[in-house]
């Protein structure tokens, strides 16, 4: 993203840099040196010890375990998880201060794994003070309460948007990236077209992967989104899911996630990098082919025009389309087959 103050030298805002050769060094004047080690330390123990304290958590609810204190046990939970949280923290603070030192048409900021570790913790914890509404939404059981539903809807983009200006926009490690890019009006004209191709495309996609699944004997589970259009408000589904959704990941996957593997590894990493990620972190087997084939289509989209409201356009009609169609068969409106 392109980053606070005046480009640096070098950089043409015009066109992607090509990528440097020969090493280049991570320390200089001036340059805080952090060591390695506590954060996958603190990361992994911290892990270790959550996913103990859980286990035994479920085995005394479950009687098989008896303490004198479950209380302390639960503590022991909330402190691996503070732990984990902190070495990912340290860990992305580390790699900003020791990327710091590249010349500006590197990626200068945390590895993209590391960042999509951050966006998962501070998701749940954006969610956990309403994990009722979270199980209503998921099993269907009980009642889902509006804030409950809209937080449970855009934790995961706030925390994008958290993650991508925290770690990439402040310490300015993508310099010289634009935003939003050259000719707006005729990035929302592409964005429009490709948004309709891209729906078709991957509606298509869909429609097989559910064929080979139902002959694979494999029942499809619907997504969080598509559960959530059944019972919310209509207009929190449209500013969460065909809104709020499309500006959010597309600023962290095109934005950052794809400048930064193209600048560190080429066009083909970027491409694919990007566009598993991006399927990855919808968690559903019937989606992911085509969500992949949507993030490829994004991609080539964002590099086409250098302008990131193209993707958001083509992203917003992709999403606004099918919460269309749930909302007005909803509604009893159309009839889809099933």
């Amino acid at each position: 993203m392109e980053q606070e103050g005046p480009p640096e030298p070098g950089i043409d805002p015009e066109r992607p840099p090509t990528l440097p050769t020969g090493p280049h060094p991570t320390v200089g004047p001036g340059t805080i040196t952090m060591p390695r080690w506590p954060g996958p330390v603190l990361a992994i123990g911290g892990a270790l010890l959550f996913l103990g304290a859980l286990s035994a958590i479920t085995l005394i609810d479950q009687g098989q375990l008896v303490v004198d204190d479950p209380r302390m046990v639960a503590w022991i939970a909330l402190l691996g998880g503070a732990l984990f949280v902190v070495g990912l923290v340290y860990a992305a603070v580390r790699q900003v201060r020791v990327r710091a030192y590249l010349p500006p048409e590197r990626y200068r900021g945390p590895s993209i794994l590391l960042l999509l570790g951050l966006v998962i913790v501070i998701t749940n914890l954006i969610a956990l003070p309403f994990a009722s509404d979270a199980a209503a939404l998921l099993m269907g059981t009980g009642e889902m309460t509006l804030l409950g539903t809209v937080v449970i809807l855009v934790s995961t983009q706030v925390a994008l948007l958290l993650v991508t200006w925290l770690f990439v926009v402040r310490p300015r490690a993508l310099v010289g990236v634009p935003v939003p890019g050259p000719d707006t009006p005729g990035a929302i004209r592409s964005g429009l077209v490709w948004g309709l191709a891209g729906w078709f495309a991957a509606t298509l996609v869909s429609a097989v992967v559910v064929v080979v699944l139902d002959l694979l004997g494999i029942e499809p589970v619907p997504q969080a989104a598509e559960q959530a259009l059944a019972v919310i408000d209509p207009w929190v589904a449209i500013l969460a899911i065909a809104i709020i959704a499309p500006i959010a990941e597309e600023v962290f996957f095109r934005g950052v996630a794809f400048n930064a593997w193209l600048r560190e590894g080429g066009r083909r990493t970027a491409y694919i990098g990007s566009s598993v990620l991006f399927g990855v972190i919808h968690l559903n087997l019937v989606a992911f082919v085509p969500i992949v084939l949507l993030g490829l289509i994004l991609a080539w989209v964002y590099e086409r025009t250098r302008n990131i409201v193209a993707p958001i356009v083509v992203h917003a009609v992709f999403n606004g389309i099918n919460v269309a169609i749930f909302l007005l068969e909803r509604a009893d409106i159309i009839q889809l087959p099933t």
